[in-house]
């Protein structure tokens, strides 16, 4: 296949070897400012897919599988934020990407947290997509049963398929989006290893992982954008509001026809929220963003439409 800048799903994938294992990842080579999108629980890089195509062509984008994510390594272990963060940096790092514009969603925001509080200087600009930040972060009840010894293990060997399509499905506004392109992609990586999702499952407790953030929140010094679904089942509303009080001169941009996972279900509005907040906070070094075509399919000129 002809790798073609406007279709994520033609570029090749790479692989960058951290301390903890391969990392996947998708690059677009553009010249012009750099993007570095990070995924949450239970998605993939693929989750960025849609939306890629409806961001203007030239700039540089990368999209990362998390570690026991996609096609990223599988550690037989818990990978702890911190860990994640310190991966997403090296990566930065190992592109020479300088300071990024750092896009998370969902637990990835969790881990965007982490690199403004060990590693700030790479991150020029943050937009945090759908965020569980705070020690008070209650987990979905869905979360809390598959974590039960026994009955959740039981439920992820007989029916991780379900599962995974029934969470992503409350998810979404528009469930026809999540084709079967972009499920496949995230869901098989969990069918080859059956305890790749367990893992994920177990992060930790956010009164523990997220302990510290509240005062790194308060610290965040670089433009900053809250994204968030009106009818987002998993995240509340009252949290994107504290973060948007604990972010000095952070913006919130409301996505009234979308729900949680907001790049799959919304991904022309979310681009356009995107493309605000990297014209409202340029860096001198980025070239002017370029105005571009409406694309023919969030799977890609080859990829199917329904689901």
């Amino acid at each position: 296949m002809s790798v073609d800048p406007r279709d994520p799903w033609s570029w090749p994938v790479h692989t960058f070897e951290s301390p903890l294992g391969p990392i996947a990842y998708v690059d677009s080579g553009g010249e012009g400012s750099p993007l570095l999108l990070v995924h949450g629980l239970p998605t993939a890089k693929e989750l960025w897919f849609p939306l890629i195509p409806h961001l203007p062509p030239g700039l540089r984008i990368v999209a990362l599988d998390l570690l026991n994510y996609g096609a990223s390594g599988k550690p037989r272990r818990q990978v702890h934020h911190r860990e994640q963060a310190a991966i997403v940096d090296a990566l930065r790092r190992h592109l020479g990407l300088g300071e990024v514009t750092l896009i998370a969603h969902d637990l990835g925001a969790s881990v965007a947290i982490d690199v403004m509080g060990a590693h700030p200087e790479g991150v020029a600009r943050l937009i945090l997509m759908s965020p569980p930040v705070y020690p008070e972060f209650r987990e979905p009840p869905v979360v809390k049963l598959l974590r039960l010894p026994g009955l959740g293990h039981g439920l992820l060997a007989l029916a991780t398929p379900l599962l995974f399509r029934a969470a992503m499905g409350r998810g979404l506004v528009h469930r026809a989006r999540l084709t079967p392109r972009i499920r496949r992609a995230m869901i098989d990586p969990y069918r080859r290893d059956k305890g790749a999702l367990r893992r994920n499952l177990w992060w930790g407790r956010p009164a523990e992982v997220f302990a510290a953030y509240p005062e790194i929140i308060r610290r965040i010094a670089v433009p900053t954008m809250i994204i968030q679904g009106c009818a987002d089942p998993y995240i509340p509303h009252a949290q994107v509001q504290r973060l948007h009080q604990d972010v000095a001169g952070a913006t919130v941009r409301m996505i009234a026809d979308g729900a949680h996972f907001l790049p799959i279900d919304a991904p022309e509005e979310v681009a356009a929220a995107i493309v605000e907040h990297l014209a409202a906070h340029p860096r001198r070094s980025d070239p002017p963003l370029r105005a571009h075509a409406r694309p023919a399919s969030a799977d890609g000129p080859q990829g199917p439409r329904g689901a």
